[in-house]
């Protein structure tokens, strides 16, 4: 490579700003990816970059692909120790890439410092990214040629990204030698910090507990590549491993239909014997009240009529004031008993009333599960359409498959042919061309011209 392949132009750097690290900063949060090092440049990267960043190394793992960092080059305000924190990233567009290689363009450049004024005129260029897929974390020469010539000021990082392997990595100047960081920090706003948690765990292999945050970068390009992966044609196996999962789905869905309708019909008959046990208890509950009542009443027009007789009985045989004195407590002390007794029968029956209405009301809850239980039954035959449908779908398929193998056989032969009839052109070219350098044959008697003795 030559130094005409990249033209970057006049570049104006700015003076490190004093500020505030974002780790110390109360509207921000900061997670670390891996283990800093205590004499590492400390570099913050924003979790929106990174998840972009992390989005374009995904978007084609067959080549490398790049991009410029943004960001501020900064001194703490509390320490004077430098640290570096990127908040953009920009893409290049026109570049020169291979599965092993990447190369910025005069076009990538002219674009990319177009962009850049035109959107994020305050930031600073603070280094490079780009991605080894499936090679690891490390600077080539052809990369340290391009930080070396066009990314040497001190706080000017470069971002390598496995995309394969899932690793990453910064590297830094040291001593006049680029040497990776043991680790970086990702930052957020304070109200992001669960979709920062994720994007960490994302980065280091986690398995996420907390929800929200979306699909995560890996899982969004997997999706996209499944997507847009052409189709082949399947195999007999395939077919045959296809046909037994839709077997087996159409059996399940079939028992379990089958098993839905017979407990339905079950749990139906045991509600209708409930309906008609309650609709029995009920009516002995009205029978046995009114039987009550009129016991309660026959007694009170007995004992009235007991007294009645007997007051006069005794006032025919002429007894004595003192004696209808008594009669007349006996029947009053009769009287309570029966009304304490009548008021035992309105506690009894009280009881019997409301054991009636709540059995009613789980009457009624078993009604509404009943119908719900019919409602979710008359959903089983659409079900069983839908395998149908697909098992059909699977049929046409699979037809169309053998018409695309036999089309495919023809095709073979016909090469085939084609090469048979080239080699055997060529082999008739060689007899042809041996017999014609054969020596003639000799006449009797005649000698060779050239005799070695």
């Amino acid at each position: 490579m030559s130094n005409d392949d990249i033209v970057f132009g006049d570049v104006n750097y700015r003076q490190p700003q004093r500020m505030r690290r974002p780790d110390r900063d109360r509207h921000f949060a900061n997670l670390a990816y891996e283990v800093p090092g205590p004499d590492d440049l400390p570099i913050f990267l924003d979790r929106l970059t990174a998840d972009a960043i992390e989005r374009h190394a995904l978007s084609d793992t067959s080549v490398e692909l790049g991009g410029i960092l943004l960001g501020q080059e900064c001194i703490d305000d509390q320490t004077s120790r430098p640290f570096v924190w990127v908040t953009q990233s920009l893409e290049a567009k026109h570049y020169e890439n291979t599965q092993s290689s990447f190369t910025y363009t005069h076009q990538s450049w002219e674009e990319i410092t177009r962009e850049r004024d035109l959107s994020y005129p305050n930031l600073d260029i603070v280094g490079w990214y780009h991605t080894h897929p499936d090679f690891g974390i490390f600077l080539s020469s052809h990369d340290q040629f391009i930080h070396r010539h066009f990314f040497e000021q001190p706080l000017q990082v470069a971002y390598v990204v496995d995309p394969i392997r899932q690793t990453r990595g910064f590297f830094q100047w040291r001593a006049d030698a680029l040497d990776q960081v043991g680790g970086f920090y990702l930052t957020a706003d304070r109200g992001d910090r669960i979709a920062l948690a994720r994007l960490v765990n994302d980065l280091e292999n986690i398995p996420n507990a907390m929800g929200g945050g979306g699909l995560s970068p890996r899982l969004e390009a997997e999706l996209i590549d499944m997507l847009a992966r052409p189709s082949y044609p399947a195999t007999v196996a395939d077919r045959g491993q296809t046909a037994a999962v839709f077997t087996v789905m159409g059996v399940t869905i079939g028992v379990l239909g089958l098993a839905l309708v017979l407990w339905l019909n079950t749990l139906g008959s045991q509600m209708q014997e409930q309906n008609k046990a309650l609709k029995a208890l009920a009516s002995a509950i009205e029978k046995s009240d009114s039987e009550h009542k009129i016991d309660l009443d026959a007694v009170q027009i007995k004992s009235k009529e007991d007294a009645l007789n007997t007051l006069l009985r005794e006032a025919k045989a002429g007894s004595a004031p003192d004696r209808f004195a008594s009669l007349y407590a006996d029947l009053s002390r009769d009287r309570d008993e029966a009304r304490l007794e009548l008021k035992k029968q309105k506690v009894n029956y009280s009881a019997v009333f409301d054991l009636n209405q709540r059995l009613q009301s789980d009457l009624s809850v078993s009604n509404q599960k009943v119908a719900s239980l019919e409602e979710k039954a008359k959903k089983v035959p659409p079900l069983e359409d839908e395998v149908a449908e697909l098992k059909g779908l699977l049929k046409e398929r699979d037809t169309r498959m053998a018409d695309k193998a036999i089309f495919r056989k023809y095709d073979y032969a016909w090469y085939a042919a084609v090469g048979g009839w080239v080699i055997s052109i060529f082999l008739g070219l060689g007899l042809v061309t041996v017999w014609g350098r054969a020596e003639p044959a000799l006449e009797p008697g005649e000698e060779a011209p050239h005799t070695i003795t």
